[in-house]
């Protein structure tokens, strides 16, 4: 979506993209997210995430240790932050490196596709070998 500012016309989505690559962590400390299409995002551009676990990617994030997870509590929340402050830079270096990761290997179109054909060919192989009820 574009806007126009004077002669001056701003994509959103430039600035947001802009915003997540110059950003230093993710924080979504969120009550119920089904996919959190801004942490895979954010994974993308190498940002670490700051997530609750009722953001539906929490454990892929955790496995690959590209950001933190607490509950959606403030308690979790405060958590998150205060964990993130303690993080040396070089421990920093490594969750960016792994948030890239997390994306090309879990979440980057070509690789999600491929991995969604494969669970559906599965389901199909099953109901096509379960015998007949009959």
């Amino acid at each position: 979506m574009k806007s126009s500012t004077g002669s001056r016309t701003t994509n959103r989505g430039d600035l947001k993209m802009g915003a997540i690559r110059t950003a230093e962590v993710l924080f979504l400390p969120s009550h119920q997210e089904n996919f959190g299409i801004v942490v895979a995002e954010a994974l993308a551009c190498g940002l670490p995430v700051l997530i609750s676990d009722k953001v539906n990617i929490w454990r892929e994030v955790q496995s690959d240790g590209a950001g933190l997870v607490a509950s959606d509590s403030l308690t979790g929340a405060s958590s998150l932050l205060n964990s993130w402050v303690k993080l040396s830079a070089a421990q920093k270096a490594v969750m960016r490196e792994s948030a890239q990761k997390s994306f090309e290997n879990r979440f980057e179109i070509h690789r999600a596709s491929t991995t969604l054909l494969g669970i559906l060919d599965q389901l199909v192989r099953r109901r096509t070998a379960a015998p007949a009820a009959g």
